[in-house]
């Protein structure tokens, strides 16, 4: 492990001196006869590339956490009322920056003496991150320009050329990534492995497929899809994908038949558990490479945004029999401490539970509960924590983030198949079921679909399958992957689920202080206004002092100010972007 980062972090120097040359003179200018004239060297680049395009762990978790089951303190620019093209960026130089060192690999590894299979195997990694890198921009902006070649500064045909479709460009990326599935070998000297371009294709796949199910035109042109029914080819391409990761045997979920800890062990390991994390963003205590996340999800100052699971959402737990939690009478008015008892094991392992401890500074295990400083509906966040005050401070952490796992490999099979027609016992017993008992909930098939999700999901989805797969991939990958969930809402045609009601545990009444978490204690009151003489043991929500809640049916819910419209499915091509190239059409709806 430490020869590995040692060397990635002598790769990260050289491209960061590397940066520093190209912004002096063209890169056109480079002497790559003399810097690709090995494998050596081809590696060194290819290992420049993973450091500068894999996500940090803040951006894997935080990055992208818009979505319908978290509440926030914050609202981004795009769902707010009035968001206008010019208010949106993204389009600079520096976006498309990643874009032109892969083109620069493309065009110049073949000058290196080696076999045609190595040359083929860097091939399929620029390829691989070239994918990756229109796959983002698709998802943005919809239409975009497709480069497969560098520009020259004086190319102004190239440089200020129509975007193309995103049919034609998502093409592209399918037979990128294909290639990459192809050429890419297991070799210790790279950090990209088949298995990602595989998993990655899975992925990629499944967006588009039920990207182009849900969405009868191009969002881009408000157009029907120029090749219809092509959805179906994208699921049948993820399908693919997915079972060789299955059928291959290299993975398997993390299970030691211990369902409250086996789950998020995954996530407190500086070295990813390899049987199940396919691909991960790691880091080294010893080599001071650290980041951020247990204090970011205990902090009520500017590094949080007071991400809070909603209870809507955690209505969406099993109970640890398989029944539904949504089917008891009374299950509106149960406490947090009746919410926590008895359900699906990933719920006490995503999210502040009765029972749960960290060590102190002296290693003693203390008891904490949530605070509402921290969490805004009396949910909090503990996923990606290490268990201890140590870690609460800058930079001490070093457990390694997911990128993508074998579970999502598992659901997206799953997803693919039942969206194909093609879900039955057999694959519900190959995909969600192992998910399921990993949690400790009996994993039986679905006997019909689940009233409350059909609501949840706006009356969009009444099949059986895709209900309960939708549930167990919301729980499974819950704050994964840079903003996976709001990924699936977009290609669901669920935009309008960002608007939902995000309330919180039930608290019952106003004016009378409450044990919410079971400790015996009274430690929160919800009043009009705060009493002069506060006791100190109880945090006091003053509604006449908040601009973040409302009062009703015995719980608290937090303003939702996100405001939906179907153009925003793509964003809009940036007013500055298209100042500089009026060829740029802009998205429908945004003109």
């Amino acid at each position: 492990m430490k020869k590995i980062y040692i060397c990635l972090a002598l790769v990260a120097l050289s491209c960061s001196s590397c940066d520093d040359y190209l912004d002096k003179k063209p890169i056109s200018r480079m002497d790559s006869e003399r810097f690709f004239a090995n494998e050596e060297q081809l590696q060194l680049y290819a290992n420049g590339l993973y450091l500068n395009m894999t996500p940090g762990a803040e951006g894997l978790t935080t990055g992208g956490s818009t979505c319908d089951y978290l509440a926030r303190n914050t609202t981004d620019a795009l769902l707010q009322k009035n968001f206008t093209a010019s208010q949106m960026s993204g389009w600079t130089i520096g976006a498309w920056k990643d874009l032109f060192r892969v083109n620069y690999f493309l065009e110049h590894m073949g000058k290196a003496e080696c076999p045609v299979e190595v040359i083929n195997h860097y091939r399929g990694i620029a390829r691989f991150w070239r994918a990756l890198f229109y796959f983002e921009k698709v998802k943005t902006y919809g239409d975009v320009p497709w480069y497969n070649h560098t520009i020259d500064a004086k190319d102004t045909t190239a440089l200020y050329k129509l975007r193309d479709d995103r049919e034609v460009v998502m093409d592209s990326v399918l037979r990128d990534i294909n290639y990459a599935c192809d050429h890419i070998t297991n070799r210790s000297e790279t950090t990209v492995t088949p298995w990602m371009a595989l998993a990655m294709k899975s992925r990629i796949c499944l967006f588009e497929g039920t990207y182009r199910k849900y969405h009868a035109v191009n969002p881009s042109t408000g157009q029907p899809w120029k090749e219809q029914n092509a959805f179906q080819r994208y699921l049948r391409e993820c399908i693919d994908a997915s079972e060789k990761i299955i059928d291959s045997g290299q993975f398997k979920l993390y299970n030691t038949g211990k369902p409250e800890t086996d789950y998020r062990h995954v996530f407190q390991q500086e070295t990813p558990v390899r049987q199940e994390v396919i691909w991960a963003k790691e880091y080294s205590a010893d080599l001071s490479s650290l980041h951020n996340l247990t204090q970011i999800f205990v902090s009520s100052g500017n590094l949080s945004n007071r991400w809070s699971p909603t209870q809507e959402f955690v209505n969406t737990y099993l109970n640890r029999d398989g029944s539904r939690f949504t089917d008891s009478p009374d299950y509106s008015t149960k406490t947090f401490v009746e919410n926590c008892a008895n359900r699906d094991c990933r719920l006490a392992q995503v999210m502040m539970a009765p029972g749960y401890t960290k060590a102190n500074n002296n290693g003693v295990q203390i008891a904490a509960a949530p605070n509402w400083s921290v969490t805004m509906t009396g949910y909090q966040v503990i996923k990606y924590n290490m268990d201890g005050t140590y870690y609460e401070v800058t930079n001490h952490c070093s457990n390694a983030v997911p990128v993508i796992r074998y579970a999502e490999i598992l659901l997206n099979e799953a997803e693919a198949k039942a969206e194909l027609g093609q879900m039955t016992e057999k694959v519900w017993n190959q995909t969600i079921r192992p998910l399921r008992e990993r949690a400790g909930v009996n994993g039986s098939v679905p006997a019909a679909a689940d009233p409350y999700l059909i609501s949840y999901y706006n009356e969009m989805v009444n099949d059986k399958w895709i209900l309960e797969i939708r549930r167990e991939r919301a729980i499974e990958l819950f704050f994964e992957a840079a903003g996976l969930r709001y990924d699936d809402l977009m290609r669901w045609k669920e935009g309008e689920m960002l608007t939902k009601s995000l309330g919180s545990i039930y608290i019952g009444e106003k004016n009378r202080a409450v044990d919410t978490d079971g400790d015996g204690t009274p430690d929160l009151m919800v009043v009009d206004k705060a009493p002069g003489k506060k006791d100190k043991n109880v945090t006091y929500i003053d509604l006449s002092k908040t601009r973040f809640y409302t009062f009703k049916d015995g719980r608290l819910y937090v303003a939702n100010d996100n405001v939906w419209e179907n153009k925003k499915y793509v964003h809009p091509i940036p007013t500055a972007a298209r100042v500089k190239n009026p060829n740029l059409k802009q998205n429908y709806g945004w003109e």
